[in-house]
């Protein structure tokens, strides 16, 4: 744990220094503001627009988190940094449990625009809570396996903008089979609309907890971090 983080720390820090990270979090900032403007003209009720700020950062994660973690891993190993680390005594989890804890911390400080939209909203009206905690809940879920998504394609290459581009794709993809088999009731609609991810993020939406749903997240999240391990492994022994 104490590994964990010191590298989680080590990578927040380097987010901080980075002007790429900063230019990331104001285009966050200013398209999310931007939308939930938008959405304070229209004619949605109090709870609608609660619900609609949660679903804006499913969209904007597609493109956040590609740039966000093409560096975690790619340019360790193009700088060959990443021979010194693994020589250091920590684990090869260690290492990608450290970098994905530092992402997700940089994530959760670019929600707080969201968090000040909450409380204006509240200042306008009462809003039910339960709603909200669960789409909380399920937006950290969300944002935590589309950064492993990221972590995993970082540790196959050896260029960022790759790195950047595979996830990108992935994670579009994912948002593409979403809306091409929302309304599916075919068996193959129904398979393919499990596995996206947003599928199981509506719920959440809705102020709907469901242990399946809980699963899915946390086991796919697992599973592209167990695969980053692997990947970081063989790397090693070449």
């Amino acid at each position: 744990m104490v590994n964990i983080s010191i590298i989680g720390r080590r990578e927040l820090a380097a987010y901080f220094l980075s002007p790429l990270a900063y230019v990331v979090l104001t285009a966050f900032g200013l398209a999310h503001g931007l939308l939930f403007a938008l959405a304070l003209v229209s004619p949605m009720n109090l709870g609608d627009t609660v619900s609609y700020i949660f679903q804006v950062p499913i969209l904007l994660l597609v493109l956040a988190a590609p740039i966000l973690t093409m560096r975690l891993l790619s340019e360790e190993t193009r700088s060959g940094t990443i021979e010194s680390l693994m020589t250091a005594p920590v684990t090869e989890l260690e290492v990608v449990l450290g970098k994905f804890v530092g992402a997700l911390v940089f994530m959760l400080v670019m929600y707080a625009p969201l968090a000040g939209e909450l409380l204006y909203l509240r200042a306008l009206g009462a809003y039910d809570v339960g709603p909200v905690l669960s789409s909380a809940l399920g937006l950290f879920l969300l944002t935590g396996l589309f950064l492993s998504v990221g972590l995993l394609c970082s540790s196959l290459t050896r260029s960022q903008v790759a790195a950047a581009i595979v996830s990108f794709v992935l994670l579009l993809g994912l948002q593409v089979v979403w809306n091409l088999t929302r309304d599916a009731s075919s068996a193959a609609g129904r398979v393919l609309r499990y596995v996206a991810p947003t599928w199981h993020y509506v719920s959440f939406l809705k102020g709907i907890v469901d242990t399946r749903d809980l699963v899915y997240f946390m086991a796919l999240a697992c599973l592209m971090l167990f695969l980053t391990v692997k990947a970081l492994q063989l790397r090693k022994w070449r």
